[in-house]
């Protein structure tokens, strides 16, 4: 099935500001928040949430009808369910710290190819800033700005780069501090991803390797800023995946000249054991690891595979 890389774009382009605008603005009060609610997986959802995915869902429906189409906030699957190609949305990452007040959320678009088991693109916004990360396969990751108030794109288009920083001394983002069950779309199989002391252990295995341990509650601003190249971000951790909409931006480490691999967890006689997928398989995927380069990534595995009991 052929992906159309123009209308990603134009929808990326379309959707992502329209959400981002009113997300700003409940971040700065607009928008009662007295109304959320805690899901299974010890994440918030916020009116804010619903609405930012209501206003893309029409832009989304019309521009992506040849290919299956998963919200986070929206059951099951619309579009064509069977399709070789996906296309995955968060209408607002990192609602937790949003909630609070946090000015660190993102809205995520990626598309998936379920044949290949590769992000074809992805595309991550930042509301507060106006900052909007682009990432097609083969074509770079490119940045850019948006002004609300003039509704319209500032400046000129930046070809991101990952710094080549070693891991000692360096700053590595991991997703949560808590352990998570992931639900298995389609089955809703619970899968207990790291456990609470596996937790720790991580924190403590960063620790004795020299890195400072950081967390953005967003998935989606850890691996768009982490494409930047911005001095001593040298990696991002995910071990709680809601959904493939939360991984579709190690896509932009990736066009960005870093390292990404997709990971499994498993249940052995002799303990729980990483497995890596040879594949960017993020409906499948427990766990991920992005670095910029290579021999962080390895070492960033090791220290992920060492964590689990």
């Amino acid at each position: 099935m052929d992906f159309d890389t123009t209308r990603f774009i134009h929808a990326a382009e379309e959707a992502l500001p329209l959400s981002s605008k009113y997300i700003r603005g409940a971040i700065t009060g607009q928008v009662d928040l007295g109304q959320y609610l805690i899901k299974g997986d010890k994440t918030a959802v916020t009116v804010v949430d619903k609405m930012s995915q209501a206003l893309a869902r029409p832009i989304l429906l019309s521009a992506f009808s040849g290919y299956a189409i998963n919200q986070e906030e929206t059951d099951g699957t619309e579009g064509v369910k069977d399709a070789g190609i996906a296309i995955y949305h968060d209408p607002l990452d990192g609602t937790g710290t949003f909630l609070i007040g946090a000015p660190n959320p993102t809205v995520i678009l990626g598309a998936f190819d379920r044949v290949s088991k590769k992000v074809l693109a992805a595309a991550t916004m930042e509301p507060v800033s106006g900052r909007f990360w682009l990432s097609v396969r083969g074509q770079g990751t490119k940045y850019r700005l948006f002004n609300y108030d003039r509704g319209k794109w500032e400046g000129s288009e930046e070809t991101c780069a990952v710094n080549k920083q070693d891991l000692r001394g360096s700053l590595v983002t991991v997703d949560i501090s808590h352990p998570f069950n992931r639900t298995v779309r389609g089955t809703g199989e619970k899968r207990m991803c790291l456990q609470q002391e596996e937790r720790r252990r991580l924190t403590t295995l960063l620790e004795n390797a020299g890195v400072k341990e950081s967390c953005m509650n967003s998935n989606g601003a850890s691996y768009a800023i982490l494409s930047l190249g911005r001095p001593t971000f040298a990696g991002h951790i995910t071990t709680a995946i809601g959904g493939p909409y939360d991984v579709v931006g190690l896509l932009h480490v990736l066009e960005a000249g870093g390292d990404a691999s997709c990971y499994v967890v498993s249940q052995e006689k002799s303990g729980r054991k990483l497995g890596r997928l040879s594949t960017e398989d993020i409906e499948t995927a427990d766990m991920v690891i992005a670095a910029n380069k290579p021999e962080n990534l390895d070492r960033l595995e090791e220290i992920l595979r060492a964590s689990l009991s």
